[in-house]
């Protein structure tokens, strides 16, 4: 009797889904857990300002979800765990976020750790990992499972560098990088593009990962030696601005190119008036248009948010909506079932800009454009 009294106590329409939906659609209708993703990125040293800017853009898109009700009734919760730039850091960081935080997926991470140790570790503990900040071959392989990148490669932004300094007339290209993976990516990526055109690069060098006295002085002569007209700044932030006021003091007048991972807005501040007339690959739209449907909608996001606008904060909110897109897709919000609905997620049309993910083979056109730095403190298209 009491126990018939009790169901009569029931709302019918909460009665009628506890007898009519399958089991598994019960218990995800019921759950009201976070969906957790995970993020190692330097929120804390040099690199911190384009960290808490990725950090920030993600959680105000998810902020904005969660105030329509979240996915299916669930908050997403981003969980940001600190690396200060290193990728032995971000190793250790992945394996808190699977096994203390129980993410499922890790999204945005930046500097680094993000090229190789953030991947690895992501294949590791069987985790998709989404939209990193890096232009990394390793990670358009296809060698590792759950990839999905949203920005151009690196080798697509060195074919368009490649490309510009042709049409102007520039022959000879210097590269300085990081003694790394990396660096040898964009070492080979450099010597392809420019050998194909008849171009040649007339030096390359390295630095250590902060520019540090001990490696400048030899990557400076090094350079200097291939007499370039140009030099591509590959190497962190930190240490391409101390090689470029030290290039400078060497008497070095030519132009500097730099990739999107490395010229943003922390670079130039840096750089102070050094940075004018530096030019910057971009892999995102512009954010401060409002010619375009999606520079207006970004530069009021970072309004009802009081986000500074930038291009890592623009590709961390591309990023997230594309994100959340995904989480609407899937039936269950498992990795692998998160998997699937990354897989079959069809590009979406911002309005000036197609945003999709991808592994291997593309599903929208690499974007890049090229962007100079100011003498007034701005980048112009």
């Amino acid at each position: 009797m009491r126990r018939r009294s009790l169901l009569l106590s029931l709302p019918a329409a909460s009665l009628l889904a506890s007898l009519i939906l399958p089991r598994g659609v019960q218990a995800r209708t019921s759950d009201r857990s976070p969906i957790r993703l995970g993020q190692s990125a330097p929120v804390s040293g040099p690199l911190a300002r384009v960290g808490v800017a990725v950090r920030d853009a993600a959680l105000a898109v998810f902020a904005e979800v969660n105030a329509q009700g979240g996915i299916g009734g669930r908050e997403i919760e981003l969980v940001t765990l600190d690396d200060e730039d290193r990728a032995e850091r971000t190793a250790v960081n992945v394996k808190l976020l699977a096994a203390q935080h129980q993410v499922v997926a890790l999204f945005g991470f930046v500097g680094a750790g993000a090229h190789r140790a953030g991947a690895r570790g992501a294949a590791e503990e069987g985790l998709p990992y989404i939209a990193a900040f890096s232009g990394s071959q390793e990670l358009r392989s296809g060698t590792l499972p759950w990839i999905y990148n949203l920005r151009a490669g690196h080798i697509d932004e060195i074919e368009y560098i490649a490309r510009h300094t042709h049409q102007i007339g520039i022959r000879r290209v210097s590269l300085v990088s990081e003694y790394n993976s990396q660096g040898w990516e964009l070492r080979d990526a450099l010597i392809s593009s420019f050998e194909a055109r008849g171009d040649s690069v007339a030096s390359i060098s390295s630095v250590d990962h902060e520019g540090s006295k001990y490696s400048l002085p030899g990557a400076v002569a090094s350079v200097l030696a291939g007499e370039p007209q140009a030099i591509l700044l590959g190497a962190d932030y930190v240490a391409s601005a101390r090689f470029v006021e030290a290039v400078r003091q060497a008497g070095f007048t030519g132009i500097f190119y730099t990739l999107s991972t490395v010229g943003g807005n922390a670079l130039m501040d840096t750089l102070g008036a050094q940075a004018a007339g530096l030019s910057v690959t971009q892999v995102v739209p512009f954010p401060w248009t409002s010619s375009s449907p999606i520079g207006r909608h970004f530069q009021a996001f970072c309004g009802r948010h009081k986000i500074e606008a930038s291009f890592a904060s623009m590709e961390a909110y591309l990023g997230a909506t594309l994100l959340v897109d995904a989480l609407r897709r899937a039936r269950e919000v498992t990795p692998a079932k998160l998997a699937e609905a990354l897989d079959s997620l069809p590009p979406r049309e911002f309005g000036g800009f197609v945003g999709a993910f991808y592994g291997k083979a593309r599903r929208a056109p690499a974007q890049v454009d090229l962007t100079v730095f100011t003498r007034a403190g701005k980048f112009v298209k």
